[in-house]
């Protein structure tokens, strides 16, 4: 009987002590991943198209990837920082840089939600120049920033095969996804006024269906071509897409899901290691009321009734 009421009191003692230790704010230095992120939406009017697959909503490419961004913000860790930015003509122009996303959530959003095609200032859609302009941007924060690309991919006008646009940093400089939104399918691709009410459907006869450099050159020599072509439609590019991920040392993936993106967000590579200072005085106050049960149990077992 002494020794299990001197176990008692060495239980009880020891419960205290350790309950005493979280008043001094225990912490411990731990590194781990946390995520910087700008989302860059492509709104060019090819983005205006709704051809979302598995999707039973008349919803456009454009307003699929703000849903499922938004959708992502739920799923990813607090203590990851989100920014916006556009992409038009051949430019990104950032609207926020990257902020918590738990205790700004609702501002956010609120930027996101407002983000439409009227916001475009160049009628063009020149991807990759989009792509290495939105590289650029990241690479001026003060910050490690990762980039997250939404586009389809349409290059309007078509660009030169042979005289691509120059990628102007080191292959891997940036980290980030470029994620590529709508269908395999070549649809038609509305014409929306400044109200944003449809007026149809642009026509072979109103695009261009080949460079800008052919186009100047047949000018000069007077070569007559045919103004017929198939880039009045419009498809998601995903071969173009992981051609320029290659160049870059991106990774390419098809938007399918505000959970399967949240993964995509959260791979290993994207992770950004940080020294984080952690609240241990949970794990002391566990300890002592273990302390204090173990006590409590031994004084139980010791008036329990032995059995014959």
């Amino acid at each position: 009987m002494k020794v299990v009421r001197t176990r008692q009191f060495a239980l009880l003692a020891i419960s205290t002590m350790i309950l005493a230790a979280t008043f001094t704010r225990p912490t411990l230095q731990l590194e781990q991943p946390t995520y910087r992120y700008v989302y860059v939406f492509d709104i060019t009017q090819s983005m205006n198209v709704s051809d979302i697959p598995n999707t039973n909503a008349s919803i456009s490419r454009l307003e699929y990837a703000k849903q499922m961004a938004e959708e992502s913000f739920s799923l990813l860790p607090c203590g990851t920082e989100i920014g916006l930015a556009l992409f038009t003509g051949h430019r990104a122009f950032l609207l926020i840089t990257p902020i918590e996303i738990c205790s700004n959530y609702r501002e956010i959003a609120g930027v996101l939600n407002n983000i439409d095609w009227t916001m475009t200032w160049e009628a063009r859609s020149e991807v990759a120049k989009g792509l290495y302009k939105s590289l650029s941007l990241m690479k001026q924060l003060d910050t490690p920033t990762r980039l997250v690309f939404l586009t389809d991919g349409h290059e309007a006008p078509p660009i030169n095969p042979d005289l691509p646009p120059r990628f102007p940093l080191e292959k891997g400089e940036i980290d980030g996804l470029i994620i590529g939104v709508g269908g395999d399918e070549p649809v038609p691709i509305p014409k929306l006024d400044e109200t944003g009410t449809q007026q149809g459907f642009w026509k072979m006869d109103e695009v261009m269906h080949i460079d800008a450099y052919n186009q100047q050159r047949n000018a000069r020599e007077g070569t007559q071509t045919s103004n017929s072509g198939n880039e009045h439609l419009s498809s998601l590019h995903s071969t173009y897409l992981n051609d320029l991920a290659k160049i870059t040392g991106l990774s390419y993936h098809t938007l399918s899901g505000a959970e399967k993106f949240a993964t995509q967000l959260q791979s290993e590579t994207l992770g950004i290691a940080k020294i984080e200072t952690t609240d241990m005085r949970w794990l002391f106050a566990l300890g002592s009321l273990l302390c204090f049960v173990l006590s409590i149990s031994s004084v139980s077992t010791r008036r329990s009734p032995h059995p014959l």
